[in-house]
């Protein structure tokens, strides 16, 4: 896997002067997806340390227009094709996101929207894919998300209890999805448009969930199970590609997004 790895990273480095990468990229709408950016935290599949995010920050820019996610989605609804753009979400609500993450994004003065489970927020709540770390990820405040509003970011959903929408009970689903956008809505004093789902894989919501979604007054609905969007997109199908360990150099992943492996 590392040999492969190098490889590619190898491989990224020649395409990218030869012009191939911004000439594909015309034709795909990108969103990418992160989670944690901590130097505390050993990097995996949802940890990314700084340096390593700031890289790929330049990569974005060098290669792509990055515009906040709700442009994209606007673009979907008005039928215009996207290519070209890229937006960088992020999930959860961890507070390294508004330590770490949106310092660097200010002084790149680049886009940003921060989807959050709403229940999370300002408590101690250790979610359980993180029991075990050694120094266990805090979630951001109240206060903090507000300001990441103030300074021009968007912050939106990722449901309110970090809910499987495939498998939880169909009511239950309605619940929490209208929790989320309540609770968003009443904290930060505006609408909250920006969906995306948790666990992120295609059979990690339902069709009625994803009816639920739009009838709340959500704008769009993404995964996160990779893969990038062409031409006219739908705005409830959208996909993002996660940024940890799969993808060791933006290099890398130019070359997956290139072969249409991403």
């Amino acid at each position: 896997m590392i040999y492969k790895k190098t490889l590619k990273r190898l491989a990224g480095r020649v395409a990218g002067p030869t012009g191939i990468f911004r000439r594909n990229f015309r034709s795909k709408m990108l969103i990418v997806a992160f989670h944690r950016v901590n130097d505390r935290l050993a990097a995996d599949g949802l940890t990314l340390g700084a340096a390593s995010f700031e890289a790929f920050c330049d990569f974005f820019t060098r290669y792509f227009t990055v515009v906040p996610l709700s442009e994209q989605v606007e673009g979907c609804h008005r039928g215009k094709a996207m290519g070209g753009t890229l937006s960088m979400t992020f999930d959860d609500g961890y507070v390294d996101n508004f330590e770490v993450a949106a310092p660097i994004l200010k002084r790149r003065r680049l886009p940003a929207s921060f989807l959050i489970s709403s229940a999370f927020i300002g408590t101690d709540y250790m979610a359980p894919w993180d029991k075990g770390l050694r120094d266990p990820p805090k979630w951001m405040t109240w206060e903090q998300l507000r300001e990441l509003s103030r300074q021009g970011f968007e912050v939106g959903s990722h449901t309110h209890k970090h809910i499987n929408l495939a498998t939880t009970d169909p009511e239950a689903v309605r619940a929490d999805i209208m929790a989320s956008k309540e609770t968003l809505e009443r904290e930060l004093e505006r609408p909250a448009r920006l969906f995306a789902y948790p666990f992120g894989g295609r059979d990690s919501i339902s069709e009625y969930s994803r009816r639920m979604v739009r009838d709340a007054g959500f704008d769009c609905c993404a995964g996160c199970f990779g893969g990038v969007n062409f031409g006219i997109s739908d705005p409830y199908y959208l996909n993002r590609i996660g940024i940890a360990e799969w993808f060791a150099t933006p290099e890398q992943l130019g070359l997956e997004i290139l072969m249409n492996r991403a």
